[in-house]
């Protein structure tokens, strides 16, 4: 007999696509058995470790498939974190205390405000900054990354970036998407700093009860994953997206969709095609309520947003497509069909907020995936951002995950780090503001595991506790079927890789 490196007994065994077990036993990193005590019980020799969970729930590790974890983790190396700020004036108060331990003329660099929940209403502006950090170019990131604001002396120091159309008010020192990122990419972190931020965010991760993430990247963190993963330190799984800008590098080094090994794999090419409901540029039908001249803006033109579906799918690439509003989302599934995708390539839409009942119908036709963030629904609700922008019906419409389900969309969950927390996002689908949104425990479960691992083609690997399948699993202290209310509250105690103890 074969006997068990690793047993759990006396759990609450919650397998996401089976029966609920009290045991499982792990050997050379994969699940060996699935079941009772008694059963499970007989791999047990003198050098097996046996894990009593008195009772705790042990579920798959969860799999957040739509972040950008390396800016989790210059959150905490690099940047001044600013979510959860209460004002405009405490966001200035952080800023000026961080510009006070500076050297003089070094960067403050600053991200996650969010003026819908601070009593001003209104933007950071540049004349905010230039009183903060007089004598520092600063810059501060909006949570959804979509606005970037900086003061004077960062405009002098940083002068060599794409201006688009519509998309920089000098003025205001406010830059928008493309323009924005053009920005960012002058003050590109230096490869130690790569490294550093994503082993940060690993242990934040592992506190989080998160084993597998999809990244949206560019060239220089995909170098710094690499070189971690070379030196053995990269133990998380993350699946790999460029942005669609690129493409010509990868198709000219012969690479696709699924590159790669059970610890980094490239994944889906990822284009944006309109912006968010926040910075009033996700593109919609009918105007904003808080801005009726404003439907927001479409980033292609529908002929090149086909072309390039076309040709990332033509060279072997699965597609992934930011796409917030209506108007977007009718672009996206457009190009889709210019295309010629078939379900096999598992094709995505992110966000997918303002979905109607047709966009639901086309999405099952194609077998396009719904990746969804339902911690967005924070902004849902009487006189939250969704109701300010764009009044009560479309909020009561907006991230409409139960419809999605009913019918029959693959559905995936993710946190887009806003914020990065699966327990948070499970809350936030199981108690959301209105019926459209909200689903049950155990699907919001599926949608954080088995989904996600679906979504990057392993879903024979990982996302659901089954023989044969990695180790991968979390240890959380109560039971979320049984606690709906209380779920974000929920401690993660336990975090395996590979059946090692990470957390």
């Amino acid at each position: 007999m074969l006997y068990a490196d690793l047993i759990f007994l006396n759990g609450n065994v919650i397998t996401i696509t089976g029966p609920q077990a009290q045991a499982v036993a792990v050997r050379d990193g994969k699940i060996a058995a699935v079941g009772q005590n008694t059963e499970v019980g007989k791999l047990k020799n003198t050098e097996t470790q046996i894990i009593d969970l008195n009772s705790k729930t042990l579920l798959p590790g969860f799999i957040d498939a739509h972040t950008h974890f390396v800016s989790t983790g210059l959150e905490n190396t690099l940047f001044l974190e600013i979510t959860n700020t209460k004002s405009l004036n405490e966001v200035m108060d952080k800023m000026r205390e961080r510009a006070k331990v500076l050297p003089k003329g070094e960067w403050l660099r600053a991200r996650g405000w969010d003026e819908s929940f601070w009593p001003e209403k209104r933007y950071i502006t540049k004349a905010d900054l230039d009183r903060a950090a007089p004598d520092h170019p600063a810059m501060a990131i909006r949570v959804d990354g979509h606005i970037l604001c900086v003061n004077t002396k960062a405009l002098q120091t940083v002068k060599n970036f794409e201006v688009r159309p519509g998309e920089f008010d000098e003025v205001n020192g406010l830059l928008r998407e493309e323009t924005a990122w053009s920005f960012l990419q002058q003050l590109e972190p230096t490869h130690e700093q790569y490294q550093e931020a994503i082993l940060e965010a690993i242990q934040i991760a592992y506190k989080l009860g998160v084993t597998s993430l999809h990244d949206i990247v560019r060239p220089a963190q995909v170098k710094a994953y690499t070189a971690l993963h070379q030196a053995k330190k990269l133990k998380i799984r993350v699946y790999l997206n460029p942005e669609i800008k690129y493409l010509d590098e990868l198709e000219k080094s012969g690479f696709r969709t699924g590159f790669g090994d059970r610890w980094l794999k490239l994944g889906a090419i990822k284009f944006f095609a309109d912006g968010s409901i926040g910075a009033r540029n996700a593109a919609l039908h009918q105007p904003y309520k808080d801005s009726p001249d404003t439907r927001g803006k479409l980033n292609y033109e529908q002929s090149e947003l086909n072309h390039l579906v076309k040709r990332s799918h033509n060279a072997g690439f699965q597609v992934m497509i930011h796409a917030i509003g209506d108007r977007a989302i009718d672009a996206a599934l457009d190009a889709f069909s210019y295309a010629g995708i078939t379900q096999e390539q598992r094709n995505r839409i992110e966000h997918f907020e303002l979905a109607s009942a047709a966009h639901l119908k086309r999405m099952k036709e194609m077998g396009i995936l719904a990746s969804m963030q339902p911690n967005f629904v924070q902004w849902s609700g009487p006189g939250g951002l969704y109701d300010t922008r764009l009044g009560a019906e479309r909020d009561a419409a907006i991230d409409p995950h139960a419809e999605v389900l009913k019918a029959g969309v693959r559905l995936v969950f993710s946190s887009d780090r806003m914020p990065f927390s699966p327990l948070y996002g499970i809350r936030s689908a199981v108690n959301a503001p209105f019926a459209a949104q909200r689903v049950s425990v155990a699907d919001a479960l599926k949608c954080y595991t088995i989904e996600g691992a679906f979504a990057s083609f392993e879903e024979k690997r990982k996302g659901s506790i089954e023989v044969g399948k990695l180790a991968d699993l979390v240890v959380l202290g109560d039971d979320p079927t049984k606690s709906p209310k209380g779920i974000e509250k929920i401690s993660v105690e336990m975090t395996f890789l590979e059946g090692q103890r990470v957390h």
